[in-house]
């Protein structure tokens, strides 16, 4: 089995650190000659070549004799690259009404998912039966060998003690790092989902050529991380919450005040707005999209109402943060591309700061929660892959 971080104690050390660069070079850069590699770290042509065959003995980089071969030193070398046919890391996200798992490989290609309804009763049997699930799913994949098991929810997330807090799902101190690790025989990495997802903004998508960035999700739950210089802000403690943000209108929140973000905006709220409406019969937000879509002016009106309270919060919160880039994900903006420009119409005419283009919809689209739900363990690979692997 593989070794999560926490589990090493002697992870760390120049050679890891050395590694660690070499790999994310190829990362963000590959295919790479090992000149450029060593352009690139900093390091020695000899401590690239080891560190090259280090890795490529561990199966995360190989060879690729199909393209043009570069000259290192006076001779002929064949580009690295990584090695996206062996390694893979598991994901798994628990929403409020569906559960999301995947496998991706270390590219953070998504290489299957599956989503079932999130199962209800106590906790530990909720998360001992998506650990059945996942444990079946990860079976058809005997070629991969899989580092671990990422686990992203929302609700608060003691990473350090294997422990979740959710409130709608009514869970308190859950042993959720034991249940799953008992049942899969994998490490399991555990980490907030709007967390989860800004990482692998870092990871694989723009905001990693950031200086600073703001990575905002809505669903049915909404928040933010932040990241400056490729690190994510994480607060002492719990994390912070833009659940209350005042964004006007007369929604009321169950805070009993009116105009807060997430009663304003959650998917759940806003179908059944639609439905009080009479807009569509049930609470489906597919309904509600293909009402809009029909010519219905009701649903076309909920819909620009909540884009356009998004585009108010991006916007307040831009300006408090000032980050270069600004990226928004979650279905609330990636299962409605018709009102983005509504959202950021909103965002525009909100931010009080010059220069309103450096917004940007994530890469990602519906399926950002399976797969960042496997980039904290890749971010860990990619941190300690000799640790990790075991070398």
């Amino acid at each position: 089995m593989p070794a999560a971080v926490r589990d090493v104690p002697g992870a760390g050390g120049v050679r890891e650190s050395n590694a660690a660069a070499v790999l994310g070079a190829i990362r963000a850069d590959g295919p790479l000659s090992r000149a450029a590699i060593a352009r690139l770290t900093g390091l020695s042509m000899p401590t690239v070549s080891r560190q090259v065959a280090a890795l490529a003995e561990l199966e995360l980089l190989r060879e690729v004799p199909g393209l043009p071969a570069t000259r290192e030193v006076g001779r002929p070398t064949v580009p690295v690259d990584l090695n996206d046919d062996v390694i893979a890391a598991c994901g798994v996200h628990i929403g409020i009404t569906t559960t999301t798992y995947g496998l991706t490989n270390l590219r953070g290609g998504l290489l299957g998912s599956e989503r079932i309804a999130t199962p209800s009763g106590e906790p530990e049997k909720v998360l001992g039966a998506i650990a059945d699930e996942v444990g079946a799913f990860l079976r058809g994949w005997p070629e991969r060998k899989i580092i671990g098991v990422g686990l992203a929810i929302g609700g608060q997330v003691d990473a350090e003690h294997g422990l979740l807090h959710h409130g709608p799902l009514g869970w308190r101190g859950v042993p959720a790092r034991a249940v799953l690790e008992g049942v899969t025989g994998l490490p399991v990495h555990l980490d907030g989902h709007v967390p989860a997802m800004a990482t692998a903004e870092l990871l694989f998508g723009a905001a990693g050529r950031a200086h600073s960035s703001l990575y905002f999700y809505a669903r049915e739950m909404v928040g933010v991380a932040i990241a400056v210089d490729g690190v994510l802000h994480r607060g002492p403690g719990q994390s912070g919450s833009i659940a209350h943000l005042p964004v006007g209108g007369d929604v009321r929140c169950a805070c009993g005040r009116t105009g807060c973000l997430e009663a304003t905006v959650a998917e759940r709220a806003v179908v059944e707005r639609a439905v009080r409406a009479g807009v569509i019969a049930e609470p489906h937000f597919g309904l509600l999209r293909g009402a809009a879509a029909a010519g219905d002016q009701d649903a076309d009106r909920i819909l620009t109402e909540r884009a356009r309270a998004l585009g108010r919060a991006v916007g307040i919160l831009r300006d408090v943060v000032n980050p270069e880039l600004v990226v928004l994900g979650g279905q609330a903006v990636t299962d409605a591309p018709a009102y983005l420009e509504e959202l950021l119409g909103a965002f525009r005419e909100t931010t009080a700061l010059p220069g309103t283009d450096l917004v940007e919809v994530t890469q990602f689209g519906p399926d950002v929660q399976a797969m960042a739900a496997c980039t904290g363990l890749l971010t860990q690979l990619y941190d300690h892959p000799l640790s990790i692997l075991g070398a």
